[in-house]
């Protein structure tokens, strides 16, 4: 209810406000997530700062053979554990643990749980949904070096996470910055936008030790998915960047 205003005011400049934006990433992830599983034999997922999101237990539900591992930080995993607990979902093929994306090492690294729960030798899908715009550029760029680096011991592992585009300059990169401020008070976070445009999406995963890197517009999935539209161009990328 907070956020009506701001949700009014961005839909008004910019064409699009934060409802539309979370429904066409999240469709567009499931959609990569179902078609790497269906086509491409997928196994093992691993799902980072999770919170209480029911992608974990929808797939499972879908594709028993996943290994679908959820995972965030401490409070919120135990959270999560009970919640799925309750409902019989956890087995050894689902798990929630607790893990920060700032620690190299340790149990609660994404390099043990990694070691823990994955088959070495086959690829993972990594997801970020919601996560990396709470932080700094210079915040995220090691930690997508370690899921590229993932690579190394679970081949062809590719990351799906979203972004958002925003230009520098412009009533609409004002009003998306506006309204960004506004969240980052409300979340105590450092809300932030790390790219322009799609070429600066590949030049950073590229550094970042990824191979390939593939920039996903809701213009292209709008029928197909059924996305909520927007007026203009969509603000929200989703990024797959697949390592070596």
């Amino acid at each position: 209810r907070g956020l009506v205003p701001l949700e009014w005011l961005s839909r008004t400049l910019g064409g699009s406000n934060l409802r539309t934006i979370l429904l066409q990433r999240h469709r567009i992830m499931d959609h990569l997530l179902e078609h790497w599983i269906r086509g491409e034999g997928i196994t093992q997922v691993l799902e980072i700062a999770s919170g209480l999101s029911p992608r974990g237990y929808r797939f499972r539900q879908h594709f028993p053979e996943l290994t679908y591992v959820e995972t965030d930080m401490p409070g919120m995993a135990e959270r999560k554990r009970r919640a799925l607990e309750d409902q019989g979902a956890l087995s050894d093929k689902h798990l929630v643990l607790p893990l920060n994306v700032f620690h190299e090492d340790g149990p609660e690294s994404m390099e043990r749980v990694a070691e823990q729960c994955f088959r070495p030798g086959e690829p993972i899908v990594v997801i970020t949904e919601g996560l990396t715009s709470y932080f700094t550029l210079e915040d995220m760029m090691p930690f997508w070096e370690r899921i590229a680096a993932l690579g190394q011991r679970y081949p062809g592992t590719r990351y799906l996470m979203e972004t958002y585009l925003v230009p520098y300059e412009g009533v609409f990169s004002r009003a998306i910055r506006f309204g960004a401020g506004a969240l980052a008070c409300m979340s105590a976070s450092d809300v932030s936008f790390h790219f322009a445009d799609e070429r600066e999406v590949g030049e950073r995963f590229r550094a970042a030790g990824f191979a390939r890197v593939r920039v996903y517009d809701p213009a292209d999935y709008r029928r197909r998915l059924e996305l909520p539209s927007n007026r203009g161009d969509a603000v929200v990328r989703v990024v797959e960047a697949v390592a070596n």
